[in-house]
């Protein structure tokens, strides 16, 4: 029997369980058992359950953030009485037949995905700031929280992203905290329970309509919003140029641009913009273009270099690069979460 034991602040995001999982079995095989425990909680977790996995694996791998790594060694020295081999980073622990591993989480891990945010339980919500940093989202949203019965927590932060999430005790009680939240920040934060369903909603309300050219992110931004009712009122199409000779033929991307710039550029990703809009004739467009990975990074642009871009009909636009970490598919989502970000961003003036 194998067992995953995986410690981490945001375990409930399934890409992060699916991304450990991957990992795990790339190493072991199968996995027979799975378990996702908050940091807060791991100490206590391995005391009361460590006994009982050793005497039903043969293996246990136990994956934990860097800064956790030696309490959690020294904790289970202390518990099984036996010295940990350690190699670099990582632990080993021989007890009978069992063999515990114990290691960080891999580099590339992924925290959260945009799959995982298009349903939430009743009488909570996610909240997306859109130019402000999260702990300073936090900060300014949890005194107005405390006073309508809203638990307020930090689910994901990153350089490049941060999301809240809220839960009320009521759904009284969370609609009144978003409707004071919206009066005093608001489009600052954006509050949505499905964010490709308030995107479209938002679009359809002012009758308008959005189409995408993507390149690293292969469609998966157009599937999305399609995925949803109401898709139709507010997207057209969308092109998936993989290729520089799609990105050519059909986005009227210079080829001289593509041969002095590369595709994963600004530029690449400006022209992809405009000659989307040009081909849908649609109020906005997205547009992604980048290093997914496994292979293909270099030096200037390592793998996970994205450029994401957003312009309107009239020509105004915002086009970023970002690093993402990350396996290919964690990339990938990451970067049309992203997109929609900034889609948001575009559309209210936060930028």
């Amino acid at each position: 029997m194998n067992t995953l034991f995986c410690i981490e602040k945001n375990c409930s995001f399934k890409p992060l369980r699916d991304f450990a999982t991957r990992y795990a079995e790339d190493l072991l095989g199968e996995i027979h058992q799975i378990h996702f425990i908050n940091t807060d909680d791991s100490l206590e977790y391995l005391s009361k359950n460590l006994n009982y996995l050793i005497q039903n694996s043969n293996n246990i791998l136990i994956l934990s953030p860097k800064d956790s790594l030696q309490e959690i060694s020294s904790h289970i020295q202390q518990q099984l009485d036996s010295k940990a081999i350690q190699e670099k980073n990582i632990y080993y622990f021989k007890i009978l037949h069992c063999l515990i591993t114990l290691q960080t989480l891999p580099p590339n891990s992924p925290q959260h995905s945009l799959e995982s945010l298009l349903q939430t339980p009743k009488n909570t919500t996610f909240l997306y700031p859109l130019g402000i940093e999260c702990k300073s989202a936090y900060m300014l949203l949890k005194p107005l929280a405390k006073i309508h019965n809203v638990a307020l927590q930090i689910t994901f932060e990153s350089n490049e992203i941060g999301i809240l999430k809220a839960i009320g005790d009521s759904q009284e009680s969370l609609k009144n905290f978003l409707q004071e939240m919206q009066q005093t920040l608001q489009n600052k934060i954006f509050p949505s329970q499905n964010l490709a369903q308030s995107i479209i909603k938002i679009l359809a309300q002012n009758k308008q309509k959005i189409t995408t050219a993507e390149s690293c992110t292969g469609g998966l931004a157009a599937y999305y919003l399609t995925k949803e009712s109401g898709a139709s009122e507010v997207f057209d199409a969308g092109i998936i140029s993989y290729s520089n000779t799609i990105k050519n033929a059909w986005l009227e991307v210079s080829q001289n641009h593509l041969e002095q710039f590369g595709a994963v550029s600004e530029i690449v990703v400006y022209e992809m913009l405009k000659g989307a809009l040009k081909a849908s004739g649609a109020d906005f467009a997205i547009a992604t273009s980048g290093i997914a990975g496994p292979n293909g990074g270099s030096p200037n642009k390592p793998v996970g270099t994205i450029f994401i871009g957003v312009m309107n009909k009239n020509g105004d636009e915002i086009i970023q690069r970002v690093l993402f970490q990350g396996d290919r598919n964690y990339i990938q989502e990451q970067s049309c979460l992203y997109a929609y970000l900034l889609f948001l961003k575009l559309f209210f003036k936060n930028y």
